[in-house]
């Protein structure tokens, strides 16, 4: 349970900022809130339907009998659920600290922006995490892309875009490529990239291609570049980077405009409740006298769940 007082105060000043912060750290680092659409639930707990292969694959006649009635169907459901839980930090800002710095830099702003990073840190995790524990069906590239001259990047995700969207019958603009940086900046040196890239993007070197260029090629709607990490030690012990996306393996993914229903195909959600957190995420102060201090809170409501039969809305690729 977190702390309470009858001061705390919901900050609209300090989360508009975050949330420009967050997405300008988004741009650079962390997807997890593309990768995973947020979906703003009224309950903190509950079930939810599963699209069902044979919604998208059974044909049904649409031939008017000869008594003038016409055939009816009946979509097919799945049930999951979800259950969110709260995630959040705090920061303590000390009255001689705050008067300390003021001079220099705004102290509050300061730490709420900590808090921040960390808030966006951990959703990622939590969404890299929940990709993982879908227990998606592996395919595996036809040749390591880090050697330049076997990679065929082009030929293995059009593979797998053809086979996801004849499993859903989703348009190629309804997919997204989650890609880590390693293999992205791999993908970039094969020959076949280079190749292609001599007639489709004349004068640009085929290593300052941007994501959205990678996706014209594929036709498809967009690629988000996995480049986020972080220090897997204990305190005080030497500086480990790892990264949250494990390298070498991709997904193709549908994925739901942001705020949509659940009714809308999306092989990842992030379910808010916003009954307890109207945003993601919520930036509240409160005074604690006792140690003569102001206190930054940064928090989220959620739950990180894959949607659909396994593989229905997913690809997965991996980088041999």
């Amino acid at each position: 349970m977190r702390p309470e007082s009858t001061s705390v105060v919901f900050r609209e000043d300090l989360s508009a900022l975050l949330q420009e912060y967050s997405a300008s750290k988004a741009a650079d680092r962390f997807i997890g809130r593309k990768a995973s659409p947020i979906f703003g639930a009224p309950k903190a707990q509950a079930a939810y339907p599963v699209m069902n292969r044979e919604n998208f694959k059974k044909p049904a006649s649409t031939d008017r009998a000869a008594d003038g009635s016409y055939n009816r169907i009946t979509g097919q459901f799945g049930r999951a659920t979800y259950d969110c839980e709260e995630h959040g930090l705090e920061s303590v800002i000390d009255d001689r600290k705050r008067n300390l710095y003021s001079s220099l830099f705004d102290t509050e702003e300061a730490e709420a922006q900590m808090l921040m990073y960390q808030i966006l840190m951990a959703h990622e995790q939590r969404v890299a995490a929940a990709y993982v524990a879908a227990g998606l069906t592996n395919h595996n590239t036809s040749a390591d892309w880090s050697v330049v001259a076997n990679g065929v990047p082009i030929t293995d995700l059009l593979a797998g875009v053809d086979a996801l969207q004849d499993k859903c019958g989703c348009a190629g603009s309804d997919l997204t490529l989650i890609i880590p940086r390693t293999d992205f900046r791999e993908m970039m040196l094969t020959t076949q990239i280079i190749n292609k890239t001599q007639y489709t993007y004349s004068g640009i070197l085929p290593a300052e291609l941007k994501p959205n260029q990678i996706a014209a090629m594929l036709g498809i709607g967009q690629v988000l570049v996995a480049s986020g990490v972080y220090d897997s030690t204990e305190e005080g012990i030497a500086e480990t980077n790892s990264q949250m996306w494990t390298a070498g393996i991709m997904y193709l993914v549908v994925l739901a405009p942001e705020g949509s229903s659940l009714a809308t195909p999306s092989a990842s959600r992030t379910v808010l409740w916003t009954g307890d957190s109207p945003e993601l995420p919520v930036v509240e102060t409160y005074r604690d006298d006792k140690i003569r201090a102001d206190v930054v809170r940064v928090r989220d409501d959620t739950d990180e769940i894959m949607q659909g039969e396994t593989d229905l809305f997913a690809y997965q690729l991996t980088n041999t």
